[in-house]
């Protein structure tokens, strides 16, 4: 069983940058992907180079928040009157419903965040997305296509087996998500794995606790394994969320989840379950085995 910890939308503040150095040297993250029309992306992005490959650096796809890479005339229905994204859940859907806005929209922008997280020297090891909008029906192929075109070869797609008894607010989350895994068709996208599932949607902030990842693993036994996480460590003086990106409640995720990924017990959780920390750059999407050194 091999398991990628990754963290979410790195680039988007200093904070973030900093949990992902310091739970890479605990050991605890393998990856992280970065949002690169974050205020924070130059910087966040050095760490794919100085991290002596324990760390896989992956491209967190985004049609919801901040300014985009294209020009606003190539995608008018994702964008606001000033030529920012949405920064609203809610109302990016309802144009998805009514396709104010296409798949082929969707990769026009999502290729070119590939290509501006190459520029920052970045070689992505997977892609996964705002919010996961890209497990949205028709999105979901169109984001294995941009991988396959940049020869990336994994895509998130977030299914977390919750229980059927299970109804509180991250359980429904998580079946939510899984609704729409259900329309995916995956041809077209020669090369293209994808994680058996995930876990970290359903349990987030200080319920992310190592044994409920073995109680999972214990009864799901994946071949590959995506734990989701955001933590963040911020500091006095930090400058604050950007506000073009719109209402985000992710900070109060960050310490929490840091504290919780920094805590004893995840090496054992590990261990217990025969499980291998790694990155999916280091995972063959052919085999979903480790490369042959």
């Amino acid at each position: 069983m091999h398991v990628v910890v990754n963290v979410d939308d790195l680039g988007l503040h200093p904070a973030v940058r900093r949990a992902v150095e310091d739970l890479a040297g605990l050991s605890r993250v393998s990856s992280a992907t970065l949002l690169v029309n974050g205020p924070d992306a130059p910087a966040a992005a050095s760490l794919s180079s100085t991290s002596r490959g324990s760390l896989g650096v992956g491209v967190h796809l985004n049609i919801l928040r901040g300014r985009p890479e294209s020009p606003a005339a190539e995608i008018p229905g994702l964008l606001r009157a000033d030529g920012l994204f949405l920064g609203d859940y809610v109302a990016l859907f309802k144009r998805y419903l009514a396709r104010a806005f296409t798949p082929t929209d969707a990769e026009r922008e999502w290729t070119r965040q590939v290509e501006r997280a190459l520029e920052l020297g970045v070689t992505p090891t997977h892609l996964d997305s705002e919010k996961h909008i890209h497990v949205w029906p028709g999105l979901f192929e169109a984001a294995c296509r941009v991988a396959a075109r940049f020869h990336i070869g994994w895509v998130r797609r977030p299914v977390e087996h919750v229980p059927l008894s299970r109804w509180d607010k991250g359980g429904v989350r998580a079946r939510i998500l899984n609704t729409f895994a259900l329309a995916h068709h995956r041809v077209g996208a020669p090369g293209v794995a994808h994680p058996s599932c995930v876990f970290g949607i359903a349990d987030q902030g200080p319920e992310l606790l190592p044994a409920r990842l073995a109680a999972y693993m214990k009864r799901v036994r994946p071949d590959v394994l995506e734990l989701v996480c955001h933590p963040g460590a911020p500091l006095p003086g930090d400058p604050p969320l950007p506000a073009e990106y719109g209402p985000m409640r992710i900070a109060g995720q960050w310490t929490p989840e840091r504290d919780a990924l920094a805590a004893p017990g995840w090496g054992r959780a590990l261990r217990e379950c025969g499980a291998t920390l790694v990155h999916y750059g280091q995972l063959d999407p052919a085999t979903r085995a480790p490369f042959a050194s």
